[in-house]
């Protein structure tokens, strides 16, 4: 198995194995289809519904597949089924593990039942990023349907029975035992180069329980930004209310984003004041710096430098989210990410990031797994060389058509010529023997 930080390549002809802790019904399904598939694609929701049909309903059905059913029944690429399962293992709805048997690699899938909607709407990630994929509109559609139904409140006395009313307690029933494991779909995020609780130790104005409730969103905030605990905690505190101790998330964000236009600020006077440098563009005596560049800095300062330093301009919202979504649900690494901002805003002189470009370029550099910053310039070296080509040929067939008589014109044009020619002789021999009439005319007077 060849694994590495942004996926894990396999065969298709890998086994498969499926397993799901608790019954997935129609209404989770339903869950998955209205709250999740905004955001991790209507590929990946396809892709849990055929694992959810795959499930087998007693042990004696159970067998070993591999994945070659999977691709050929979704239609896919075997990259593109990783991409799909990594964006369900994100989100909580499936777990995968690893393992080598006497026939090779093996792959086992644990398929986990959605959150409830009640979870789903307390869960600031995920809520989020529905709310970012549908727009207000539609999300207070979805979260007034999972809301109470029927009447608000009912007001009287609860007369309802008991059970022990009509139900009669036996106690001679011996009921066999089955241990009932329920596994809920939870989030995941690498908190390896994170100390929580140095963190947590850091925050005033709140308790431990409140810090605890923000831990992903927290986590979250620190892999995006790139801010250490310390930083951040002092963010934190800014954004606790005084009146019920609580951590406002959305105050956290506008002070992250606020600290890193006033960064890029910075660093932009300080380079007024020093000699010009070069931009760095994609050719071969600037790509390693550019690729250092890359390498060093965090997906948001990267689109500020490129923005206010080469562009001249201004970082706009959209284009924040943008990259914040292309570092949550891409494959692709931070890195590979500021490379390919660079060559939308540089390379291609556009004035903004497009979504549609980006995110097309995106996929591409996924499907042919460009996990380094030096691929990533070799697909910009080779899509350049290619467009060269196909505009080369478009000119030397433009040239061709200029020269050269169609085929048509001159099978059309002989005939013509050849008519006169006729014509013109036998006006030439009329002529002649006219004027021979003439003169033996003449000749006889």
């Amino acid at each position: 198995m060849a694994q590495n930080n942004e996926t894990i390549e396999f065969h298709a002809t890998a086994g498969a194995f499926f397993r799901s802790d608790h019954l997935i019904t129609v209404d989770d399904l339903d869950r998955v289809f209205n709250l999740y598939l905004p955001f991790i694609g209507a590929t990946s929701y396809a892709l849990y519904h055929l694992l959810v049909n795959e499930l087998p309903f007693t042990k004696e059905h159970l067998k070993r597949q591999d994945h070659n059913f999977i691709i050929d029944s979704l239609n896919i690429s075997l990259p593109n089924f990783v991409k799909c399962r990594r964006r369900l293992e994100a989100a909580g709805l499936i777990r995968t593990v690893y393992e080598q048997d006497a026939r090779g690699e093996v792959y086992g899938y644990r398929i986990l039942t959605p959150l409830s909607a009640d979870k789903f709407f307390k869960e600031q990630l995920l809520s989020g990023l529905l709310y970012k994929f549908v727009g207000e509109e539609r999300y207070l559609i979805l979260e007034n349907r999972y809301d109470i139904q029927g009447q608000e409140k009912l007001i009287g006395t609860d007369i309802s029975a008991r059970f022990l009313q009509v139900f009669q307690h036996q106690n001679d029933l011996s009921i066999p035992t089955t241990p009932l494991v329920y596994q809920e779909a939870t989030l995941q995020i690498d908190e390896s180069d994170f100390k929580f609780d140095d963190f947590s130790a850091m925050i005033r104005g709140t308790n431990l329980t409140e810090v605890n409730k923000h831990r992903n969103f927290l986590v979250a905030m620190h892999m995006t930004y790139g801010v250490d605990e310390v930083t951040l905690a002092g963010f934190v505190n800014q954004s606790v209310t005084l009146d019920t101790h609580e951590i406002n998330e959305q105050e956290i964000q506008r002070l992250l984003r606020k600290q890193i236009t006033r960064k890029v600020a910075i660093e932009t006077v300080d380079k007024q004041s020093e000699p010009k440098v070069t931009v760095p563009e994609i050719k071969n005596t600037e790509a390693r710096a550019l690729i250092e560049i890359a390498s060093t800095t965090n997906a948001q300062d990267f689109l500020g430098y490129v923005k206010t330093t080469l562009k001249n301009g201004l970082v706009l919202k959209n284009e924040r989210d943008l990259v914040d979504y292309l570092i949550s649900q891409s494959t692709l690494s931070m890195s590979v990410v500021n490379i390919l901002v660079h060559y939308v805003l540089i390379g291609l002189q556009n004035d903004s990031l497009k979504a549609a470009l980006v995110t097309t370029i995106a996929d591409s550099w996924t499907q042919n797994r460009v996990d380094s910053p030096e691929k990533a310039l070799i697909q910009i070296q080779q899509r350049q060389k290619a467009n060269q080509a196909r505009q080369e040929k478009r000119f030397s067939r433009s040239q061709k058509s200029e020269k050269t008589t169609p085929k048509f014109v001159k099978a059309n044009a002989n005939p013509p010529q050849t008519k006169a020619k006729v014509e013109t002789n036998a006006n030439n021999d009329e002529a002649a023997a006219a004027l021979a009439k003439l003169k033996n005319i003449k000749t006889k007077n």
